[in-house]
């Protein structure tokens, strides 16, 4: 029997990528005795013809070769003329042909970069290459728009009117186009603006006082003394600013009322006394309790007439208190919002980009009005206490800070050194907005906000490297026998595919779950044993990893046996298990990056791409070339286009002017500015403030107005009834609007032209002679009102009434005055309404009846008389037994105490005393007492009580015949005892004891 050895095995890898002075590349081979022979049969090789070696990688270490630096990003050639608009690889239009760049070294094996001639020409790479230029998108705006109109009308002359106009960006600039322009909202004056002429009455002087016509006069006084009350007239006409005569329509349009040009006179009469124009008032002083008086002096015939030297009736020095120039100021209503002043705007560096860069934040002021009053608490001009009509104080408006992030840190490793991992880096929060800053991003726990990446790692990076088996020793511890099971092992080590010269590195770098056995059983045959070479590998399972499907293996006959044992089997068969012996495969796609911008950009155009892995059915991840081996579909797009919004803080415009007041005096009255959102925020920038309007209080103004007083009592001439004249009075009065404040007279000239004319000043009235009828004032129209049926009018026109009364002065003369008079009128939308008697509840049987109208009103008239309801209860017949009364329910019933005794037809009978209900009162023996009507309530407790005789159905009760034979039984009593008393005695000697009569009383008791 010979020797049986092994095949040889594969060459092993080379053991180093290159040959340096130290060492070789070499490969080995190795194979293993199998049996060992017998006797006479072959004997085995030799150890060192167990092995063989050949030399690899023989080629020097000290190796040149190129690198190259990662392209560069597409720039624009200007060497090279723009091509046409066209289409890029990725879809998108692309405008021109540009290039990328890169650096080219020449690097010397473990030395590095050396100088370039050394390297060949043949191999150098290119450093240009095209590319095509994705497309410039400058900023579009839209044109301006029309300027908003100006007033066509005219204006008053204080007034300052602007129009403006705006435009609205469409797209944002992109890849180094334009930016787009600063100024959005345009402003500016109304030009050519009309100023409305302003008109104003000129009164003439007042002409003489001229008389009542004599024979008028003659009649009514009763002299020829031209003097006494008259009139006098003056002209009034309407002139503009420049004296220019115009139409009186002008000034009524812009005055409340035209001047009076007639007005009552008085010429002296001969018994009057006439003066001297006063004097003016003498000058005061700077105190303010002083006075001041001026003077008159009798003139004519009136200094030597008695009547005229009384000072009392005709005082020739008037004296009244100085004006006093104290005011006092009293704060009104609250502060102002902070406001920056306008002149000293100046741009904030990081705040609001606004027209005109006005300061947003920093310091400012802020107002609060004043009331200004005199001494006497009269309201004044604000402007008398201060200038401007306000307080005023310094406020800060807080500056908006942004949110602050760090520098983005570099990219971390790959988070799996096979297959697919992730890459990160992050920034971290360094101070948190406040004051209305740009907001942070969302940030994790630790204040940090993240950027994931995909990224892929070579499943060979690192990879485990196996020497060959040694030889089989065999444990049996007999020397003689040199075959049997023994044991056999072998060197591994992790070696990197990107170290040329393979050495070993940390084992833990290699994949433990694929770590090879170091030591495995073995046998070595005897020489008479049979021998089977090694196994071959497996079958192939399909692809589907059926469980029906089976693998097998298969070995051969290398040495039959000695003896007549059979020899081992030759081929092994197993099901195909997945994930045991048969794995699937399939792709595997990352999810989207996050979107990734070219060096040095915040926005715009980026990239987001996915990866791709091959992993296997139980999870493990492998090469790519293993489901590329398996034709698997792929996905097609692994990187989209994406857009980073690029941050734009909010633009606002600048403040307008100042409205006018609400109100033009007292209190109340408030200002306000606005501004408006030209740009409103973009992405994560600085977010428009809340306060886009700011107010402030007016100052309070005296509000000044002509007040009439009541009308004076009616004066008649010469009788005390009849006709006659009532007049009132005016004065000028200042009050601050509200309705609390008392308003206080002041000198007429404040309140300007007096708007009321004689015919409001001066009545008709009457006083009613006894005997007369006094006519009434009208009443208010009523509401408007529509005939209607059912809900629905079939009429378009409506009425609506008042009315009047005459007032009776005397009694006996009432027959012969007229009734009310009634007045009605047509009108339009008027509504139907239905009407319904309401009542209110029983209260000793008597209640109050109305009628009310559908809309809630109660009105007399309306609703139909035949069904009002009854406003008394009575009943019938009516309660005349005594302690009956009238009860709720309409029948009679009886008071506490006593019980209802009822008729055969339902109708009370008598009451009669419930035994043991007597009262310890004393009982009331009047009528009045015995008719009064008890409690409701606690008459309908005992009404239960009530002896009722018949049956529902008509039949008379058993207790009835009870008390009908007690009763005939009684009468018996009666007559046969009656008739005892009554019976002639017999005679006796003595002389019976005197009788006394027998009185009985029937006290009502049945049981008697």
């Amino acid at each position: 029997m010979d020797c049986v050895v092994s095949e040889w095995t594969e060459w092993s890898s080379c053991s180093q990528s290159c040959s340096n002075k130290n060492a070789d590349g070499k490969q080995t081979r190795s194979r293993i005795i199998l049996a060992l022979p017998g006797e006479g049969g072959k004997p085995c090789p030799a150890t060192q013809a167990l092995q063989e070696y050949r030399s690899c990688n023989d080629h020097s270490c000290m190796q040149l070769y190129w690198e190259t630096s990662p392209w560069g990003p597409c720039s624009e050639d200007t060497l090279v003329t723009a091509l046409n608009a066209t289409i890029g690889w990725n879809g998108e239009a692309t405008c021109g042909v540009g290039i990328q760049t890169r650096r080219v070294f020449c690097v010397k094996s473990h030395v590095g970069q050396v100088m370039t001639k050394r390297c060949p020409d043949s191999t150098r790479p290119e450093t240009v290459r095209p590319c095509l230029l994705p497309c410039k998108k400058d900023c579009t705006v839209t044109a301006f728009s029309e300027w908003t109109p100006c007033p066509r009308s005219c204006q008053p002359g204080n007034a300052t009117v602007k129009q403006s106009r705006y435009r609205i960006i469409i797209q944002e600039a992109a890849n180094g186009g334009q930016e787009c322009p600063d100024t959005l909202f345009e402003e500016r004056e109304c030009e050519d603006i009309s100023l409305c002429p302003v008109y104003r009455w000129k009164p003439q002087k007042w002409s003489p006082c001229i008389l009542v016509p004599e024979s008028v006069r003659q009649g009514i006084m009763g002299t020829s003394e031209a003097c006494g009350k008259g009139i006098q007239t003056r002209a009034v006409s309407c002139i503009s600013d420049d004296n220019q005569s115009a139409e009186m329509m002008e000034c009524l349009k812009q005055t409340n009322g035209m001047p009076p040009f007639v007005q009552e006179c008085t010429v002296p009469c001969r018994d009057d006394c006439t003066f001297t124009v006063w004097s003016k008032f003498t000058p005061c002083s700077t105190d303010c309790e002083t006075t001041r008086s001026r003077r008159r002096q009798l003139t004519g015939k009136s200094r030597k007439k008695e009547k005229c030297q009384d000072s009392d009736l005709y005082p020739l020095v008037e004296t009244e208190l100085c004006p006093c120039n104290v005011f006092i100021s009293q704060p009104y209503g609250n502060w102002s919002d902070c406001i920056i002043p306008e002149g000293r705007r100046e741009s904030q560096r990081g705040g609001f980009r606004v027209q005109g860069e006005s300061k947003e934040c920093g310091k400012g002021m802020r107002f609060r009005a004043i009331a200004c009053s005199d001494k006497n608490g009269r309201p004044v001009d604000p402007s008398y206490c201060s200038s401007s009509g306000y307080i005023q104080e310094e406020c800060v408006i807080p500056c908006p800070f942004d949110c602050k992030l760090s520098d983005w840190s570099s990219w971390g490793s790959c988070s799996s050194s096979c297959g697919i991992g992730v890459r990160i880096r992050s920034k971290w929060l360094k101070e948190k907005p406040y004051n209305g800053g740009r907001p942070c991003p969302k940030l994790d726990l630790k204040n940090q906000v993240h950027e994931a990446v995909p990224c892929y790692s070579e499943c060979n990076q690192y990879s485990w490297v196996v020497e060959h088996w040694s030889p089989c020793k065999i444990h049996n511890e007999l020397r003689s026998l040199r075959c049997g099971g023994g044991t056999q092992s072998r060197k591994i080590r992790c070696v990197s595919a990107a170290d040329s010269e393979g050495g070993a590195v940390d084992n833990s770098l290699c994949n433990q779950d694929e770590i090879p056995p170091e030591t495995q059983s073995c046998s070595l045959s005897c020489p008479s044993e049979c021998v089977m070479s090694e196994w071959g590998p497996w079958s192939k399972c399909p692809q589907s990893c059926d469980p029906h499907s089976t693998q097998r293996r298969t070995r051969h006959l290398l040495r039959p046996s000695l003896n007549s044992r059979s020899c081992a089997e030759d081929s092994q068969v197993r099901p195909c298990l997945l994930n045991e012996n048969c794995f699937q495969f399939q792709y595997n796609l990352t999810e989207w990056s996050t979107c990734q911008l070219n060096e040095n950009a915040t926005c715009g155009q980026g990239i987001r791409t996915r990866l791709l892995s091959c992993v296997r059915s139980d999870g493990k991840p492998v090469g790519v070339d293993q489901c590329e081996q398996r034709n698997l579909e792929k996905p097609q797009r692994m990187s989209i286009h994406c857009l980073v919004e690029c941050v734009v803080n909010c633009q606002l415009s600048g403040w307008t002017a100042w409205t006018e007041c609400s109100k033009t005096c007292g209190h109340g009255g408030r200002m306000s500015r606005t501004r408006f959102i030209i740009m409103p925020t973009q992405g994560e920038g600085r977010p428009c403030p809340t306060e886009l309007t700011q107010q402030k209080t007016c100052p309070v103004m005296p509000c000044y107005s002509w007040v009439l007083s009541n009308w004076a009592a009616c004066k008649l001439e010469g009788g005390d009834c009849g006709e006659g004249v009532q007049i009132r009075s005016f004065s000028c009065v200042v009050h601050n609007g509200s309705v609390s404040h008392s308003a206080v007279s002041v000198d007429e000239a404040l309140c300007g032209e007096m708007p009321f004319q004689d015919t409001i000043l001066k009545q008709p009235c009457s006083v009613p002679c006894p005997g007369d009828c006094h006519l009434a004032e009208w009443s208010e129209w009523s509401t408007c009102e529509l005939t209607c049926i059912n809900g629905r009018s079939f009429e378009t026109m409506g009425r609506q009434s008042r009315s009047r009364t005459f007032i009776v002065q005397s009694f006996e003369n009432q027959d012969s005055c007229p009734q009310q008079v009634l007045e009605t009128r047509p009108c339009t939308g008027g509504k139907c309404y239905h009407y319904t008697w309401k009542a209110s509840l029983w209260n000793n049987n008597e209640r109050t009846v109305w009628c009310q109208r559908s809309d809630g009103i109660n009105v007399t008239g309306g609703c139909s008389p035949q069904a009002r309801p009854a406003a008394i209860r009575q009943c019938n017949p009516a309660c005349r037994k005594p302690f009956s009364y009238c009860t709720q329910g309409g029948v009679c019933g009886c008071e506490k105490g006593y019980t209802e005794i009822m008729r055969s037809n339902g109708f009370l009978d008598y009451c009669m005393k419930v035994p043991g209900s007597e009262d310890k009162k004393a009982d009331v023996k009047n009528l009045a007492g015995k008719n009064r009507p008890v409690n409701s309530k606690i008459h309908d407790i005992f009404k239960g009580w009530s002896l009722q005789p018949l049956d529902p159905d008509g039949r008379v009760k058993i207790w009835v015949y009870g008390i009908s034979g007690g009763g005939f039984l009684i009468m018996i009593f009666l007559v046969f005892t009656s008739y005892l008393l009554c019976k002639k005695p017999k005679p006796h000697q003595s002389t019976p004891p005197q009788q006394k009569p027998l009185t009985l009383a029937y006290d009502g008791d049945l049981d008697m």
